[in-house]
C-alpha cells in the first residue's frame, strides 16, 4: 500500500490505497459516500444499514441524529483504508449500491454497533421522527 494524492474541493488529500483500489474522497451523509475506485467517482450508497436524513428530515430529532451518523461514519472512514467494495447495482437516485470494509471492518456492521443506524434490506424505510 503507497499514498495516492487526490484534489477534492479545492483541497488535495493523502490517502492511503488499499487492495480495493478505493478511497473515500467525501463523507456525505450516516449511508453514503463519494468513493474514488481506480479513478473513476462513485456515488454510494452503503448497503445493510439505514441512517437519519441530513438533507431534509422531516423533524428536528432527525437531523441531530442524521449529523450524529455522518459524524460516526466520518470518524469510521478516517480509522483506515478502505479494505474491500462489492458493488451491488444501482438504487433509483443513480447511485451505485456497494457493501464496504474500512480497516478490515464491514461498515454495516459498525455503524449498527455504533447504534446510529437501523437494519435495512430495501423497501419501504421507517420514519425517524416519534
Amino acid at each position: 500500500m503507497g499514498k495516492v494524492w487526490i484534489w477534492v474541493l479545492g483541497m488535495i488529500l493523502a490517502a492511503n490505497t488499499a487492495a480495493a483500489g478505493c478511497v473515500v474522497v467525501r463523507v456525505i451523509d450516516g449511508d453514503t459516500v463519494q468513493l474514488v475506485c481506480d479513478g473513476r467517482a462513485h456515488r454510494v450508497r452503503l448497503l445493510g444499514y439505514d441512517t437519519p436524513e441530513v438533507s431534509r428530515p422531516r423533524c428536528r430529532g432527525e437531523a441531530v441524529a442524521g449529523a450524529s451518523a455522518t459524524q460516526v461514519l466520518r470518524r469510521l472512514v478516517a480509522s483506515g483504508p478502505v479494505t474491500g467494495v462489492r458493488f451491488q447495482g444501482r438504487d433509483r437516485y443513480g447511485r451505485d449500491l456497494a457493501d464496504v470494509a474500512i480497516a478490515g471492518r464491514d461498515v454495516a456492521a459498525a455503524m449498527l454497533a455504533a447504534g446510529v443506524a437501523r437494519p435495512y434490506g430495501g423497501g419501504q424505510r421507517q420514519g425517524w421522527c416519534g
